[in-house]
């Protein structure tokens, strides 16, 4: 090898320096520091190679004079550059990077310009996290250090706020919109943003692509972070609230000023502007870096997915970001249309809250889950309760009284008709359908709960609109009605109040749920949903007193279930096991009912003593019914 090589090295690089001296093309090599080197530019043209080592700044400010000459780099990361050595496919090792640079033909490659500087890897505006991590760096961390990171910037979230972006490319497409941030890249340089749009990344194909963060509300960003934090980004997935933008060149500004990053180092402030410089510098990078290596492209990519434009979304963005998402006007016009016309008490809703309540009640008696599941498939009343929680939280007079109106509609034409129905039979035998609505507690108002989310959200969004089919069986409204209809043609008070407050529960519980999900997606302002939000909660509080009270009692049943059955009484030298336990609760005393498994029959006394024990243990009077089995 005839002409002398450069190695370039700047600050902190004795370990680096050391490998190189003690490397088999060390004999070729001129040793020079950067500052020295940067000074004379005719060493440029005196060495066809330059190893280059240093600081980020540092080897920027040689690469910036390597940009007029014809001289080909190499370089050699510290072990600390983890971006840089991912961004160009580099080696961990050092003694391969310089084996690389030595050896392998150096090409042209097109060279990233923003704000007066090179960019290497990437560059950021404003809040782009956690676009702009590393990708297999951050992958290698451990979930806490992903947590503590996080709620690092979860923090901030306080004075986080969209800027208004004015962006426009070199074909002078211009954009207007709003976003926390901007990450720019210019090929493959294996963060979380360039492994979204990989498909469209490639080298030497003249261009740099532009990913914008908009999200639509702190939870938006939430979501946005979780999803970054914790889960691996799809590649070539776009996330709904990122822009992207390939161009030559692309300039832009913000209201208010953003601060600029490039390759993570303090660049300014917008207005900025980037550019590509074509196949300017020679590099001896590996075939791996190549792979990708792509035609000039001639046309201009702007994706702004769900990134708003218009003047009206882009002036209400442009604030701090509220806690929910603002919804569009076509989602209100949509959404409003559909929930005013089921607020409508019809004569099909009519029609249909009395065939199914009367199917309910026909199948409360057969003891049939069948036929009661029918009947919640043809009960259309979940439709006025979803109308309801809106008219509650946007204070909407219409909304609110067509929907109250109709569900008080409904539930009089349930209880009429499933009273009247029971006055017509001839038997008053309380079924296991029917007990199973007797019993309400604060299972069933999370039940309800779920169900008021899933019904808001199901709404809300045409390709599962279906599943509202699902959330009404789930959710059960009608079943409730027509036992307390039964219970009142029975004058069975207790029958009438326990099941009428299983339906007072479901009622509460979507509302209070559909409500909140409505808040959260943007259909009504935090200021003026807090009384519906109030009156909602209240209603669901006020419901779960004796509810609470309710699940208590199921709470304490179920332990004395647990202590009893399979329990072993010695009587008089014979073992009696319980068995079958069932109980109930009549005028505040326990009525437990069991099966009496011995070797042989108990007289009266023995059945007395079995007593006196379950009550010694219980703690408290009971009365007891057993059917006695003997085991031979």
């Amino acid at each position: 090898m005839n002409d002398k090589i450069a190695f370039v090295y700047g600050s902190d690089c004795d370990d680096i320096l050391k490998e190189a001296q003690n490397n088999q093309y060390a004999p070729y090599l001129d040793f020079i520091m950067i500052d020295e080197f940067v000074k004379n530019p005719q060493l440029f043209s005196q060495n066809h190679k330059i190893l280059l080592c240093g600081e980020i700044a540092e080897i920027k400010s040689v690469i910036e004079l390597a940009e007029e000459g014809s001289c080909s780099l190499g370089l050699i990361p510290k072990k600390k550059q983890h971006a840089l050595r991912e961004s160009f496919h580099l080696s961990n090792s050092i003694q391969e990077n310089i084996t690389l640079a030595m050896e392998n033909e150096s090409r042209s490659i097109d060279l990233l310009v923003g704000a007066g500087k090179v960019v290497l890897y990437s560059a950021q505006i404003g809040d782009t996290p956690p676009l702009s991590y590393s990708a297999s760096q951050y992958e290698e961390k451990k979930f806490a250090e992903r947590l503590q990171d996080f709620f690092g910037i979860f923090k901030k979230f306080k004075t986080l706020q969209h800027a208004k972006l004015k962006l426009r490319t070199l074909k002078q497409q211009e954009i207007t919109t709003v976003g926390s941030g901007i990450v720019i890249v210019e090929h493959d340089n294996h963060t979380m943003a360039s492994r979204i749009v990989q498909e469209d990344l490639s080298i030497n194909d003249g261009q740099l692509s532009a990913l914008l963060i908009s999200p639509p509300s702190i939870m938006g960003y939430l979501g946005f972070l979780v999803r970054g934090f914790f889960t691996k980004p799809k590649k070539g997935s776009l996330h709904a609230h990122i822009g992207h933008i390939k161009s030559e060149r692309l300039e832009i500004e913000s209201e208010p000023p953003l601060p600029v990053k490039i390759d993570g180092e303090e660049a300014g402030s917008t207005p900025v502007s980037f550019e590509v410089h074509k196949k300017v510098i020679n590099m001896s990078l590996p075939s791996s870096f190549w792979e990708k290596e792509g035609s000039v492209a001639e046309k201009e990519t702007v994706k702004l997915g769900n990134l708003v434009t218009s003047q009206e979304a882009v002036s209400y963005r442009q604030a701090a970001l509220p806690l929910f998402t603002h919804a569009s006007e076509e989602q209100f016009q949509s959404l409003f249309v559909s929930l005013r016309e089921e607020a409508k008490a019809s004569s099909t809703f009519m029609t249909l809250i009395f065939l199914s309540t009367l199917l309910a009640t026909v199948g409360l008696y057969l003891n049939s889950a069948s036929v009661i599941i029918g009947a919640m498939l043809l009960a259309p009343l979940m439709q006025p309760i979803v109308s309801f929680s809106m008219g509650l939280l946007r204070r909407d007079q219409s909304i609110f009284t067509l929907s109250l109106r109709t569900i008080i509609i409904g539930v009089l034409i349930a209880v009429v008709s499933s009273s009247l129905f029971t006055l017509m039979m001839p038997f008053d035998t309380l079924t296991a359908e029917m007990q199973g609505r007797l019993k309400p507690s604060l299972l069933d108002l999370m039940v309800a709960l779920i169900a008021g989310v899933a019904a808001a959200y199901a709404k809300n969004n045409e390709k599962i609109i279906g599943s509202l089919v699902g959330v009404s069986i789930a959710v059960a409204l009608v079943p409730p009605i027509a036992v307390a209809g039964i219970g009142l043609g029975w004058m069975n008070f207790y029958m009438f109040s326990h099941a009428f407050l299983l339906f007072l529960t479901n009622l509460a519980g979507i509302v209070f749920a559909a409500s909140m999900l409505f808040l959260m997606q943007g259909f009504s302002p935090i200021h003026s949903a807090k009384r519906g939000l109030f009156i909602s909660l209240i209603g669901a509080l006020v419901i779960s007193i004796p509810l609470y009270f309710s699940f208590q009692t199921i709470r304490q049943d179920a332990k004395i279930k647990s202590a009893l059955l399979g329990t072993v009484f010695h009587i008089h030298s014979r073992d009696v096991r319980l068995e079958s336990i069932q109980l109930s609760h009549t005028n505040g005393i326990l009525h437990i009912k069991c099966d009496m498994i011995s070797k042989g029959y108990l007289t009266i006394q023995e059945k007395q003593e079995i007593k006196n024990k379950i009550t010694h243990a219980l703690h408290e009077q009971v009365i007891l019914e057993a059917v006695e089995r003997v085991e031979f």
